[in-house]
């Protein structure tokens, strides 16, 4: 093999990546645009070498005399824009699978991310003659711990120097028969490394290269290969208006993850943004700007129609792999909530004893959009759904929560007829996290499932089988007609939900996949198999990764790709696994106990507000089952946090029927009528409400008739008379709540009013009579002597003034006060010296005025005041 010795002009920069046409908008340094430009021709040139001749490997690493000098960070793809650098990326290896006359090319970039300048870079390529001898060996070599390669293949040198921040992009390429694989079909190992003569091993890229030997030396049957195509996720949020955060709405952009696996999986371009559309009515007939309907889709299929199948094979004969979507109804609605209105959501930590805050948003655009998308590209196509929000039906089962894993299955399948405006598959079944146990298998075939989907852990294969077992088998179900298992393989799962948003990460894992697809069918060529390709639930794969494997699958020649209808049952094959299984760590790993309780705690709150609902409605259900989803599995920290601002939400709910208070009241008779006024500030729901009330004291204070059940309107209030009966005087306390038909309080807290009671009864009447009457006779002769004392003065008055004694003051007199002449100081003396009677003394010491007028001598006049 040759080695190929690249010029490299010095450029510092280190811009963290490049988009050309933008930058070319904005102007580039003259020097700058001269080497992008040389870079452009040089691509074009290698790209046309191999057309032209079919040169020796020798010849074909000369053609490569002047890669383009790329600054650090150039992207492989756009989905790589974000990503951080890595020294070494293989950006593309073809042909995926290899035959006799094939040349294999690897292209990537090799970087200097250190801050020192390094010498004598090279690329090479190192790799085995020798085929791998199983998936385990693969798996080794894969994550870097397989066996050294010895044998060595093209080599890529830079010439020069490699300062810091600066990429090259390199080439290698080799004719197969020159690699001398000598194992014949198989899958080889490669491994790219990059070299520095200063740093001695920069990097290196472990991978595969599948082989198909001359068609003489063995037929190779093809692999039926079935996609099921997740549209899934973790319950998004808590309660129906509040998110546990805001990545769903990132997730359903164009270039989200949901929008990626829409728009890869319908093979019919991307998500437009602008074109957002009204939600489609179950019931609505068929608008011509949708796609031809499958009849499949509706309900009411007759026979002679076309069936699912024969739509698929003429979808897929116009070009498009045939997928099956699987959808979780849980996250749908999720979606639909979001695209109708405003929304809120946490922004808290993880803690549920943390007060979370609250973040408002407006309508997403982003679900808007999706929506239209998946209602007019899923419209036809095969689709299943998960019981809603994936419940977790093993833990619900074994917890005797039955009602509740029925209910999951159907809000399911109303949801996705709601959203979607068509029917998801009921004989479809996909378990959480691809396993079961024989009491949900039991529960899943009674609500119609004949297919389900499972992972080899469930169906493992028999010890002493040697190779990858077909996919469809039989699967016994007790009671019943055997239905089918579709088991996709852990292995290939793992290997598709690797993270393939790094550079170079998308080929590798392409490569990865051909691999082990090509390993199992080199395991045994000549046995009629099939694999079901299964990702993660959660898959993140970046777009040129799905797009990719959708193509390799339909492309690489040992895979014959067909809808999951068209699968067979192979009953030979059934014997080659094992029966049922439920593994122990996912038995272990279900809703516990504990969590199972908070949940049914709250299920007694919200069976006891829909209780008193004037509708049949269950607006919590949907809230109660996002708590009991598998996916909780997981996140415990997150599931806490979902469970208590449930149980919040139910609890504040509940409070919003409830009776105002009132001020304490004071009865002042014997009977009485008390306002009590009801309130309903649900915005959208009437109740049927009863009122309960009783007196703390009822020998003091008693309840009479009053009318007791009342329907309140939403955002109604009623008012309630009752009538109230006093027997004793004091104070006591009514107590008010509302419950239901039952007698179940709503509301653990009693609304409490406290009522004095002054009034007087019969018995109150006749002892404050007597006191009264006694009163009066008491005071009956003071008055009266008072009032002959007051007659007397009148008479006297009208006789004219008294005969003035002898001795007495002279006519020069001084008056005093109006009141007559000053008496005599011996008189006044002696007034003073009286004892006083009445014993009663006014503030300033002077005697009580009606006391002195009753016992004053002759030296007063009748009406007690002082005479001359």
């Amino acid at each position: 093999m040759s080695t190929v010795h690249s010029g490299l002009p010095s450029l510092r920069s280190r811009p963290r990546r490049l988009r050309p046409a933008r930058r070319t908008r904005l102007g580039k340094p003259r020097g700058v645009r001269r080497i992008a430009h040389l870079g452009a021709v040089m691509a074009t040139a290698i790209a046309l070498v191999p057309a032209l001749t079919p040169l020796q490997p020798a010849q074909v690493a000369a053609a490569v005399t002047a890669p383009s000098i790329q600054p650090r960070g150039l992207p492989a793809s756009p989905a790589d824009d974000d990503v951080k650098d890595v020294p070494l990326v293989v950006s593309e290896i073809t042909p995926e699978s290899v035959g006799e006359k094939s040349t294999v090319t690897v292209t990537g970039r090799v970087s200097n991310l250190t801050e020192e300048t390094q010498t004598g870079v090279s690329v090479r390529l190192r790799y085995s003659s020798y085929p791998l001898s199983d998936r385990d060996a693969l798996d080794a070599h894969a994550d870097g711990e397989g066996s050294t390669l010895y044998q060595s293949g093209p080599r890529f040198a830079v010439d020069g120097d490699l300062p810091p921040g600066v990429s090259v992009p390199f080439t290698l390429k080799a004719k197969a028969k020159d690699l001398d694989l000598l194992g014949g079909l198989g899958v080889y190992p490669i491994t790219i490394e990059a070299l520095s003569d200063s740093a001695g091993a920069i990097d290196a890229q472990h991978t595969f290269l599948p082989y198909i030997a001359d068609t003489k030396t063995g037929d190779l049957d093809t692999i039926k290969t079935a996609w099921v195509w997740p549209l899934m996720g973790r319950p998004q949020r808590a309660d129906d208006d509040t998110y546990l955060g805001d990545g769903l709405n990132e997730n359903l952009a164009a270039d989200g993850r949901l929008g990626v696996l829409l728009s890869t999986g319908a093979q019919e371009g991307e998500i437009d943004p602008a074109e957002t559309g009204e939600p489609v009515d179950p019931d609505a007939e068929e608008t011509p700007e949708s796609p031809s309907p499958s009849p499949a889709a509706s309900p009411g299929q007759e026979p002679g129609d076309e069936t699912p199948a024969e739509a698929e094979t003429e979808e897929h004969s116009a070009g498009q792999v045939p997928v099956t979507w699987a959808v979780d109804p849980g996250l749908l609605a999720d979606i639909e909530r979001l695209s109708s209105s405003g929304y809120q959501s946490l922004t808290a930590g993880r803690d549920p004893a943390e007060q979370p805050a609250l973040q408002d948003h407006d309508v997403s655009v982003n679900a808007q959009a999706w929506l239209t998308h998946a209602r007019r590209w899923l419209d036809t196509d095969p689709l299943l759904a998960s019981p809603y929000a994936d419940a977790d039906l093993p833990a619900l089962l074994a917890a005797d929560l039955d009602y509740d894993a029925e209910r999951s299955v159907r809000l399911g399948q109303e949801t996705v007829r709601e959203v979607l405006g068509r029917d998801a598959d009921p004989t479809l079944s996909w378990p959480a996290q691809s396993s079961m146990d024989s009491a949900t298998r039991d529960f899943l075939a009674a609500g119609g499932t004949t297919t389900f989907i499972l992972n080899d852990a469930a169906l493992p294969a028999q010890r002493w089988l040697g190779y990858t077992p077909t996919a469809a088998v039989s699967l016994p179900v007790p009671d019943r007609e055997a239905g089918t298992a579709l088991v996709a393989d852990s292995k290939l799962t793992a290997a598709m939900g690797a993270d393939t948003h790094s550079p170079g990460a998308a080929t590798l894992s392409r490569q990865r996949f051909a691999a082990e697809t090509a390993m199992i069918a080199a395991e045994r060529p000549s046995v009629d198999r099939t694999i079901v390709l299964a990702p993660p639930r959660d898959w993140d794969p970046s777009r040129e990764y799905a797009e990719g494997l959708l193509e390799a699958s339909d492309s690489l020649p040992w895979l014959d790709v067909v809808a999951l209808n068209d699968v067979k049952v192979d009953n030979a094959g059934t014997k080659s696994r094992q029966k049922l299984t439920y593994p122990d760590k996912l038995a272990s790993s279900r809703l516990s106990g504990d969590e199972l309780d908070d949940v049914r705690a709250t299920r007694r709150q919200v069976k006891l507000f829909n209780s008193v609902l004037a509708d049949d409605e269950d607006p919590f259900r949907p809230a109660v089952l996002r708590m009991q989803s598998a996916w909780w599995r997981e996140d415990e920290a997150l599931a806490a946090v979902t469970r208590a601002r449930v149980s919040e939400t139910v609890e504040t709910t509940k409070g919003k029927v409830h009776v105002i208070p009132g001020e304490p009241i004071t009865l002042a008779s014997k009977n009485g009528t008390l306002g009590v006024v009801l309130a309903n500030d649900l915005e959208t729901r009437p109740v049927k409400v009863y009122l309960s009330i009783f007196s703390e004291n009822s020998e003091r204070l008693a309840v009479g008739n009053y009318t007791d059940s009342m329907e309140i309107g939403p955002g109604g209030k009623t008012t309630v008379y009752v009538p109230l009966s006093a027997k004793v005087n004091g104070r006591t306390v009514l107590h008010m709540s509302l419950q239901n038909a039952d007698g179940e309080p709503l509301a653990e807290e009693q609304t409490m009013t406290p009522v004095n009671v002054t009034g007087l009864g019969t018995g109150a009447l006749i002892i404050s009579g007597s006191a009264v009457l006694v009163l009066i006779l008491a005071l009956a002769p003071r008055a009266l002597r008072k009032w002959m004392r007051n007659r007397a003065r009148t008479e006297e008055a009208s006789q004219g003034p008294a005969p003035e004694p002898a001795g007495g003051v002279g006519a020069d007199a001084m008056p005093h006060n109006g009141n007559g002449p000053v008496r005599d100081e011996s008189a006044a003396a002696a007034s003073e010296t009286a004892p006083d009677l009445s014993g009663r003394q006014e503030p300033d010491g002077s005697a009580d005025t009606d006391r002195e007028s009753e016992t004053v001598g002759v030296d007063g006049d009748a009406d007690g005041a002082p005479r001359p």
